[in-house]
């Protein structure tokens, strides 16, 4: 995993997860969320578990009872603390939509993309086992960057991709998801990229060019403008916001 530990993840999540919870409309508009490659403990499943229905802070509301799914190929042990939780031991790169037939409002995919014999599969997957303009999570690690103006990379076990921002985008795009009104945040000299996104289609056809893409109104202004000058996306000139609102511009760093 990109983090020492499960509870490391968590502690990064909680970040994206505290925002997300502050929201009160939409977590109430949530039924149930699927974290896949959730980790033994299934931390970040817990924190949707736990939710309830407050608007604000003093005034503490009912549990929302979202329904949770969590998937690993670890074996995990239910908790009778959270009855709301199914767990189920998997291998995602041995089934397709990872063996679930349910439809769900979040997808939660931190830090296991990279575990997956084919991202775009992986996605494709993702993408059938969710409602219409359901929300999607996505963590990946990012192994090569520049640190001291030089280029550092390196590879671990297991991790069968690592992933550019851009290949990111064009992974989503292909496989139905928006990357128009989209949120990604690629901090400077960190090792990981992070994507909120919705799914607004079926997967297309994975041989389409970034134009055939652009076609179909998938792409900010931003992101077209970069592949109508260039033929293809770079993050030279590339502008991404994250969901606190902060802006992230790419000439500076990768």
């Amino acid at each position: 995993m990109i983090f020492g530990s499960e509870a490391e993840s968590h502690e990064h999540s909680l970040e994206t997860l505290d925002s997300l919870n502050a929201h009160y409309e939409f977590k109430s508009s949530i039924k149930n969320v699927v974290d896949i490659g959730c980790g033994k403990e299934y931390l970040d499943l817990k924190y949707w578990a736990s939710l309830t229905n407050d608007e604000d802070d003093d005034r503490p509301g009912a549990p929302l009872n979202i329904s949770c799914t969590g998937i690993d190929k670890l074996n995990i042990a239910s908790s009778s603390a959270y009855p709301n939780i199914t767990a189920t031991q998997r291998d995602f790169n041995k089934v397709t939509n990872f063996g679930l037939n349910e439809k769900f409002d979040v997808a939660w995919c931190c830090d296991v993309m990279q575990y997956s014999h084919s991202p775009l599969n992986f996605l494709n997957s993702v993408n059938g086992i969710m409602q219409d303009n359901g929300m999607l999570y996505l963590r990946v690690p990012s192994t090569v960057n520049v640190a001291h103006n030089k280029f550092k990379n390196y590879t671990k076990a297991g991790y069968y991709s690592t992933f550019t921002l851009t290949q990111l985008i064009y992974l989503l795009a292909l496989n139905g998801f928006d990357c128009k009104d989209v949120f990604f945040r690629k901090l400077p000299y960190t090792d990981m990229i992070e994507a909120v996104t919705y799914k607004v289609s079926d997967p297309h056809d994975p041989s389409m060019s970034w134009h055939q893409l652009a076609e179909l109104d998938v792409f900010n202004d931003n992101i077209n403008d970069i592949i109508t000058a260039r033929d293809y996306l770079t993050d030279q000139g590339l502008v991404t916001t994250w969901i606190d609102g902060t802006n992230f511009d790419y000439r500076w760093h990768s």
